[in-house]
């Protein structure tokens, strides 16, 4: 019989990834000349335009990701500009987007000249606040308030407009809404109220209508109504795009192509810009050509194109183009499709292969214990890594730079400690679930805490998984609606689970060992895509230290998210507390021979992770040069530093070929899976040895252990599927939230068996209340950010203060209350009792 199952399924998925690598993911609606053209011209309107016409283009460039030579731009006109008003003002906006280290910086030069009560740019500031997202309501509140207090103007606009930038709206003051559909107010600062509610695009579905009818009614002449047309337009709901409603609105609009003022031109072209479809690009092209220009007195048509107003127009609708471009819609193709089938059906067949080999209870938990140690160091690679570090290295490489990944510098010292001191330890002992060591030591009550610290990080750890998996990465890659969350979530565990409890852990290292080369196999493939396309390595890695990044330091210190020291300790402390205490680590190494394969393993596993983890860094710089250079296939609103975690399950499915795409996109749920399968199998495995057969005498019936098993592994993967609901709440990028919510009882739990190996007055009760001290500081620091300690120092923290509490009320407890029962009497006490056994 051949080893390797289901070998017909990959000779057709290689095929299917062959065929399909000529294919094509879309049609793009903007051509690549036409992009270009767009580019050039706000270019050219920046560099040879005057005042706000410049602005515009310049934010234009901006907005739309092609941000080249606007900084050197505009701190020429900071030099040349800076004392003249109102210009002043458009500066300091545009160097606030086009710096953003020194965004702070512009920001209060913007806030100070609101405070001025006699500046004549104040109105232009209180407008640029809005439009930055700041609040003059928190940044300047006693001159705000004077405004509100006052009557509706310009000013009174936009500075209500940026308070809802804060903390919400002002108290009794009318919502922009109100200004827009209050007829009493003036024309203009109902229109600007309009321009507002147009930017801002969060009418409720429910007042929409009041919105349009607004709209519709308004006059030809007055100021507000094309802004009226443009808000209604864009904040129209999806359920009102097809009514009578919506179409006269539209229609209205469309006219505007033909308008004399330079205004309601650009309006139309804004709105287009956002809520424009590919059928608007007609109407685009033809403002971006200037086809029908405002005439300009004394000039001809062919000289007007080129003057101020049709310019800032031409740059307008260049803008409008280059964000249709980037609202191109990116799907997977058949061929990909075809590839992920097969994959999942590949997984299916292996689990069913090995299912027919288990014979009992130790086939299924540890494989016969006589595992390949390279195969099962693969498999715990794989488990460790997890989709989670998958998709969250790539983005923490982007948005915060390597300094998480020197942590890799820390790998010998974690290999002599866990090879030299931990692993002889487990092999002696020979118990199926890693928690009969703390019973042994320390007694039943250590033991159900262990059980239920494990149990706690293990089904917030796969529920972690199924959300990441599905919400970063599928609804992605695959564009399905987040209304499906739950469906996807529901397929994805089931086909784990169908695997997990077919085969037991030799199917999962099996499935391992293969989802470990496609995992490794995407991030290598990503690296040579993004090099064809810059013509070699060194061509889109980073020569300078970005500034978005942060500062770079060297040092120890708890409320800075990151530094060399930091990233170092917290490398430490994950792998030593996870390989000390983990049953999912234990479990792999007691499938293995003796102390030397169980320490190969490891080892293993090790080089594994910082070959990975250093190409998963690489593929983090490259999605991001990537990305710079290709702007285009970021969404409007997505920049690099906001949508990090994103932009690697884009690239994979908007930079690789069809067929590779799918295998990429197979490669994350390979990953996923691997993790979940690892999960199901060690987390049914404790609940089994560690709680059925304590208090269920039946459940030891030797001819029914194997089939409750894999129910219980059933189980366990409903429990996680409707954990993973929840984990949504948790505030952070991906990184922060796999550090606050999956490791969140590393540490507690490796107090546990710190206590009950190395502390020899150690006692039950000083170890039990030394776990749960560990536990109400990893959530203090993690949810509460207590003494300001950021979240990667949840673990070092929550393991120093669980071991010091431990030891020093164990010392109490055996001591000065006279104990008598501490771990080291119970070790001789159980090795006195075996000899005799024996």
């Amino acid at each position: 019989m051949s080893y390797f199952p289901a070998s017909g399924t990959w000779l057709g998925l290689v095929l299917i990834v062959l065929l399909g690598a000529c294919g094509s993911h879309h049609d793009p609606i903007v051509s690549e000349a036409l992009r270009q053209e767009a580019v050039q011209l706000l270019d050219n309107v920046m560099q040879e335009q005057e005042s706000w016409v410049k602005v515009h283009a310049a934010e234009y460039k901006i907005w739309s990701g092609y941000r080249e030579g606007v900084r050197e731009t505009y701190l020429a006109e900071k030099d040349r500009y800076e004392e003249l008003s109102q210009y002043r003002v458009g500066i300091w906006r545009v160097l606030a987007q086009a710096i953003p280290e020194q965004r702070d910086f512009y920001s209060q030069k913007i806030v100070e000249a609101f405070r001025d009560p006699s500046g004549d740019d104040r109105i232009h500031a209180a407008e640029t606040a809005a439009k930055l997202g700041l609040s003059l309501g928190d940044l300047a509140p006693v001159e705000t308030e004077q405004v509100l207090a006052g009557s509706i103007n310009s000013l009174y606009v936009y500075t209500l407009w940026s308070t809802f930038q804060g903390s919400g709206q002002p108290v009794d003051k009318p919502s922009l809404l109100d200004l827009v559909l209050d007829r009493t107010v003036e024309d203009l600062p109902r229109m600007q109220a309009a321009f507002a509610l147009r930017n801002e695009r969060n009418i409720p579905p429910d007042q929409w209508e009041s919105l349009a009818s607004s709209a519709v009614e308004a006059r030809n002449g007055e100021l507000s109504r094309v802004y009226l047309l443009s808000a209604a337009y864009v904040n129209a709901p999806d359920s009102y795009r097809e009514a009578p409603l919506f179409s006269q609105i539209k229609k209205s609009l469309l006219e505007l192509e033909h308008s004399p003022r330079k205004g309601e031109r650009m309006e139309l072209l804004m709105a287009l810009s956002m809520a424009g479809s590919e059928e608007d690009l007609p109407l685009m092209k033809r403002l971006f050509d200037g086809e029908n220009p405002i005439l300009i007195p004394g000039e001809t048509k062919e000289a007007s194109v080129n003057s101020s107003d049709n310019m800032d127009v031409r740059a307008t609708a260049a803008y409008a183009i280059l964000q249709l471009d980037r609202r191109q819609s990116y799907a997977l193709a058949v061929g990909d499709w075809m590839v992920i089938v097969f994959y999942l059906s590949g997984m299916l067949g292996i689990g069913y292969f090995f299912s027919r080999r288990n014979k009992n209870a130790k086939d299924y938990y540890l494989g016969g214990g006589k595992m390949n140690p390279i195969a099962v160091g693969l498999s715990l690679f794989a488990t460790l890594l997890s989709s989670l570090s998958y998709l969250s290295y790539p983005g923490e490489m982007i948005k915060y730079g390597p300094v998480i990944f020197s942590g890799v510098l820390v790998f010998p010292l974690v290999y002599y400690v866990v090879g030299w001191f931990l692993i002889p330890k487990f092999m002696r002992l020979r118990v199926t679930s890693a928690y009969e060591i703390l019973e042994i030591n320390l007694g039943v009550s250590i033991r159900l805490l262990a059980t239920f610290f494990f149990l706690s990080l293990r089904f917030l750890w796969m529920g972690t998984i199924i959300f990441i998996t599905v919400n970063t990465a599928i609804l992605s890659i695959f564009g399905f609606d987040p209304s499906y969350t739950l469906v996807i979530s529901v397929l994805l565990m089931g086909v784990t689970v169908g695997y997990t409890t077919m085969g037991g852990l030799k199917a999962v290292v099996f499935t391992d060992v293969i989802q470990s080369g496609v995992l490794v196999g995407g991030a290598l493939l990503t690296l040579a895509v993004v090099s064809w396309h810059f013509g070699s390595i060194s061509a889109w890695i980073p020569t300078e230290w970005l500034p978005y990044w942060g500062e770079f330091k060297w040092g120890f210190d708890a409320r800075e998210r990151l530094t060399i020291g930091n990233a170092l300790l917290t490398t430490f402390v994950w792998y030593l507390a996870s390989s000390g205490s983990d049953q999912m680590s234990i479990q792999r190494f007691l499938a293995t021979a003796n102390i030397h394969t169980a320490r190969r393993t490891f080892g293993v596993s090790l080089v594994t992770t910082f070959v990975v983890q250093m190409l998963l860094g690489l593929v983090g710089l490259a999605v991001m040069a990537y990305f710079t250079a290709f702007p285009r296939y970021l969404a409007p609103g997505e920049t690099l530093t906001s949508h990090a975690d994103q932009l690697f399950p884009k690239f994979i499915l908007v930079g690789l070929p069809v067929g590779i795409s799918g295998l990429v996109a197979a490669g994350i749920l390979a990953a996923a899976m691997s993790s979940l399968s690892s999960g199901l199998n060690s987390t049914s495995s404790v609940i089994s040895e560690d709680l059925l057969k304590r208090f269920s005498k039946r459940y030891t019936a030797p001819k029914n252990q194997l089939k409750s098993i894999q129910k219980l592994s059933l189980f366990v993967g409903v429990l996680a599927l409707g954990l993973s609901l929840g984990i949504s709440r948790v505030e952070g990028n991906l990184y922060d939230v796999i550090v606050k919510v999956v490791n969140l009882f590393v540490s507690p739990l490796f107090v546990l068996f710190f206590m009950a190996l190395f502390v020899p007055f150690a006692t039950a009760k000083g170890t039990f209340w030394g776990g749960i001290a560990s536990v109400a500081i990893a959530i203090a620091v993690a949810f509460y950010k207590v003494f300001g300690i950021e979240v990667l120092y949840i673990m070092p923290v929550s393991l120093f203060v669980g071991i010091l509490v431990g030891t020093l009320l164990s010392w109490v407890d055996h001591r000065v209350l006279g104990n008598p029962e501490t771990m080291k009497k119970r070790v001789r006490a159980a090795a006195i009792l075996k000899e005799k056994v024996t």
